[in-house]
């Protein structure tokens, strides 16, 4: 009867005040006894300026620093009879209530890094974290690490702006490193940002020549007479012309073509436009002798090579290299349709050129590096996305007609786009059965995407945000370098100053001193 506890609530019924039981708890079931401070010695700890008491055998458990004898006879202070440590009172509670109650709990309200720092010198393992504490701790945690490693390929290849040079350097260790901040760090000089918008000059226009080539104004053909059994492929306007002992006229879209001889034709060969031909010289030119340029001043050449930006750089400038060798050793090939056509598939490397933007605009190439840092999210949702087409193109194919899905490969698109919401409309399913599928493999895809793509996000925003910090931060440092440099020249100058004040005092005493003496 003594573990019974009645508790009353006082609440009305709707007509009248009558109190009621509403319900018994018991109590807790406690050792009590084996609780009790009395008789035990007590430890006194000052941290960080909060006093814990504790019971000394609460410290023998070895799993902590506490333990040890000698580690605390170096921080027990005399005066006061107390052992003192300059640490975070907070964590040194959390460690304290470790020992007492044999988990481990953190306050939500202190950053990861912090806590870990604190859990290492009073040698707590973090493996003894409770799993309701352990998500926030590891998000810290992961976030710091996954922030180091954005710094550091941020700074890749980039020399710190407070490069100090020794004066026993040889000019080239002297030069190196500024031509490299000129070439990388359009906000050190002038002259490097002027560099920087020419450098996005030639980026915007060999983009607006890959693009104009493949409009209407900008086509180029030319005539070619080849031999017939040659001729597999002549394109113009994507149609194949031949004549034999006659003249064609053509559209307005071509010139006309004139007939040769019995065993040849003449075929019209689109080429590029002589204007975007020197565009394109010009714009390979820049970026190849820019590219050899970062090559011969980089630090270290081999990250350079290996790095992000350097590879974009060689995959854009190898496709306009390769055309160039070829028509120069073999002039040739330039009428021969099939080399023509190799050398178009070569071309659509240029694309990348659009990578180059990456230099001048920190939101791409956080995207970029968003995607490549955030691959195990990608591959999860390229896992979830084959397994939804593999299972919701089996059942369309037995469920609906075979004259649209006539085979589980050919239901692979159809999944595809329906997981995705997008939808095209060239294959739909026109049964009952059918349409249940298609309804479920369209929620499922919108789960599927919804699981994943929120991480991206998240880390974009995080990259993004810690970058635009980053870059403040460089500008609070190159400020500060150009204030320290004025003063210092200010101070230069005050002490000049004063010295040669000083030595016109000294030399008017050296005159006034003969006058004296006669």
């Amino acid at each position: 009867m003594n573990n019974i506890i009645h508790v009353y609530y006082n609440k009305t019924r709707l007509n009248n005040g009558r109190k009621y039981v509403r319900s018994s708890l018991k109590r807790p079931q406690l050792d009590l006894k084996s609780m009790a401070t009395k008789g035990h010695d007590q430890v006194t700890f000052n941290v960080g300026g909060v006093t814990f008491k504790t019971l000394k055998n609460t410290l023998e458990n070895e799993d902590t620093r506490l333990s040890e004898e000698d580690f605390l006879q170096d921080f027990y202070d005399e005066n006061t009879k107390e052992y003192f440590f300059d640490r975070d009172p907070n964590m040194f509670l959390a460690t304290l209530n470790y020992l007492r109650t044999g988990e481990l709990h953190l306050p939500s309200f202190i950053c990861g890094p912090a806590a870990k720092v604190e859990l290492e010198f009073w040698g707590v393992h973090q493996s003894k974290i409770e799993q309701c504490c352990w998500i926030n701790y590891n998000e810290w945690n992961s976030t710091q690490d996954a922030l180091k490693r954005l710094e550091h390929d941020r700074k890749l290849n980039m020399l710190p702006l407070d490069h100090l040079e020794d004066p026993d350097e040889t000019c080239w260790n002297k030069l190196r490193p500024r031509v490299w901040r000129f070439l990388n760090r359009t906000n050190s000089s002038k002259g490097a940002r002027i560099f920087g918008y020419i450098s996005l000059l030639f980026v915007v226009v060999s983009i607006f020549s890959f693009l104009a080539e493949t409009t209407e104004p900008f086509e180029h053909y030319t005539s070619h007479k080849q031999n017939s059994k040659g001729v597999k492929n002549a394109d113009i306007a994507s149609e194949k012309v031949t004549t034999t002992y006659a003249t064609v006229n053509l559209t307005s879209n071509a010139s006309e073509t004139i007939a040769g001889e019995k065993d040849s034709d003449d075929v019209l060969i689109k080429i590029k436009h002589p204007a975007l031909q020197v565009i394109d010289m010009i714009c390979l030119l820049f970026f190849l002798i820019e590219y050899i340029i970062r090559l011969i001043f980089s630090p270290k050449k081999l990250k350079y090579v290996t790095s992000l930006l350097a590879v974009i750089d060689l995959l854009a400038i190898l496709p306009d290299m390769l055309e160039t060798i070829l028509y120069f050793a073999k002039p040739e090939l330039r009428m021969e349709v099939d080399a023509v056509g190799y050398i178009t598939l070569i071309r659509v490397v240029r694309v990348l050129r659009i990578f180059r933007l990456v230099r001048h605009s920190a939101g791409l190439w956080i995207l970029i590096y968003t995607l490549r840092a955030s691959v195990s999210e990608l591959m999860l949702l390229v896992w979830f996305m084959l397994l939804g087409i593999l299972v919701f193109s089996s059942l369309i194919y037995y469920v609906d007609d075979r004259e649209v899905f006539n085979s589980i490969p050919t239901g692979f698109w159809w999944a595809l786009i329906t997981m995705t919401t997008v939808g095209y409309g060239d294959m739909y399913p026109t049964t009952t059965l059918g349409k249940l599928v298609g309804s479920v493999c369209a929620m499922a895809g919108v789960l599927m995407i919804g699981f994943t793509v929120p991480s991206l996000v998240n880390n974009f925003m995080l990259y993004y945000r810690h970058t635009q910090f980053a870059m403040h931060v460089d500008e609070f440092e190159k400020e500060k370098k150009r204030k320290l440099k004025e003063a210092k020249q200010k101070k230069e100058k005050n002490d000049k100053v004063n010295g040669n004040f000083e030595m016109r005092v000294i030399q008017k005493e050296h005159e006034v001193e003969p006058l004296m003496a006669s």
